[in-house]
């Protein structure tokens, strides 16, 4: 029975499913394709600057697939990017012989079907595993664009041996694609926090192509630090200049942190005038103690990027706008209650999330549905 179920998934890695919406369920497949973002509508093969194709990381037998793909990508998207997900089923990750040669050839294949389309730039990228994979495909094909690997790296032997940086290092030597961008947090403590950037910096220095190195001095902290809304929002307008640029000359790209969070935030975040509500600017407008919450405010919790603002009330109620990159953004208009100076609202999972005012600005609290959980930021009032 196990080796009959092993068949089924292997045999499913070589058909891609027509259907690529998101969050499908692997069912008995090895391998499926998604859309990185579907409320965004792909530009397709002959508006798009390109696709971009991305690979998650490997966690046993968790669902790593339901990993979404990072939020500096959605910036790319929005910036005329297509991007799609490379899936793995859960269940084949321990089988014998292990997924990175199987997976490296189901990207390659997936490269030659997206090409067959009509994509003529493609971008491999991947975080962890994926961004090995990432490299490893990009070593065997000479026509990719550029390669964008976030943490990357294998273990030794198995899934609980020791990353071997050596591995990582002689694919830099050799991936035959036209750009490489490289993301080496620091306190990296999934691989033993090796620090890699200044090994990678010697070789790709050498080869003369364009590179993004953004290592351990980057102020990205730990193994996702790539992932989520602080590198989204510090170096994500770094990483679309890097790939939109038509020409790069050789060597090391170089950008700094962008200097007003705002610019992202807005692009990601803050929807187009005919959907935005109508946003209270007067504090008349709003019941007492509530004066000083008008406009839009922003911030981070954790690592999602979140935007608020209090909207007209209809009748008695009173309601907000919130929006947040850790989850879909249709509905983004909730009842909320003022008590104590203090902004409460309920959201659709019934997580519940608490906004008030001090001396410096905003703070936002978001607690979990079942109260395990409690995430604080800051609020910063947006410029317009």
């Amino acid at each position: 029975m196990t080796l009959a179920l092993l068949v089924v998934l292997v045999d499913g890695a070589a058909a891609q499913a027509a259907d690529m919406s998101c969050q499908q369920a692997p069912g008995n497949r090895f391998y499926w394709v998604e859309r990185a973002f579907c409320d965004l509508e792909p530009s397709g093969p002959e508006k798009a600057r390109g696709l971009i194709v991305w690979n998650h990381g490997i966690s046993g037998t968790l669902e790593s697939y339901k990993a979404p793909a990072p939020l500096a990508f959605r910036l790319l998207q929005a910036r005329g990017w297509d991007v799609i997900m490379i899936k793995r089923h859960n269940l084949a990750e321990t089988m014998a012989g292990g997924p990175l040669h199987r997976t490296v050839q189901r990207t390659l294949e997936e490269v030659k079907a997206q090409r067959k389309l009509g994509y003529r730039k493609i971008v491999l990228a991947g975080q962890s595993f994926g961004g090995y994979v990432t490299l490893d495909a990009a070593d065997e094909a000479p026509d990719i664009f550029a390669a964008v690997a976030l943490a990357p790296g294998v273990r030794a032997g198995s899934a609980t041996g020791r990353l071997d940086a050596s591995i990582t290092d002689r694919l830099l030597q050799s991936a035959k694609t036209g750009r490489i961008a490289l993301v080496f947090p620091k306190d990296d403590d999934l691989f033993g926090n090796v620090v890699r950037g200044a090994s990678a910096d010697r070789i790709l220095a050498r080869r003369h192509l364009p590179y993004l190195l953004l290592d351990e001095t980057s102020g990205l902290v730990g193994h996702g630090g790539g992932v989520g809304g602080r590198f989204a929002v510090r170096y994500g307008l770094c990483l679309a200049d890097f790939l939109s640029a038509p020409e790069l000359p050789g060597g090391r790209f170089t950008c700094q942190p962008a200097g007003d969070p705002w610019l992202v935030v807005r692009e990601l975040l803050l929807p187009a005038p005919s959907d935005r509500p109508a946003i209270v600017t007067d504090p008349a407008a709003l019941p007492n103690g509530l004066g000083r919450f008008t406009g839009l405010w922003y911030g981070l919790i954790d690592e999602a990027i979140v935007l608020f603002a209090l909207v007209p009330a209809e009748g008695p109620k009173l309601r907000a706008m919130y929006r947040s990159s850790s989850f879909t953004r249709s509905g983004s208009v909730y009842d909320v209650e003022a008590k104590g100076g203090r902004v409460h609202l309920t959201l659709p999972r019934k997580d519940r999330v608490t906004v008030g005012l001090d001396a410096d600005g905003g703070l936002i609290t978001w607690t979990s549905s079942d109260g395990s959980r409690v995430l604080t930021g800051k609020l910063l009032r947006a410029p317009e």
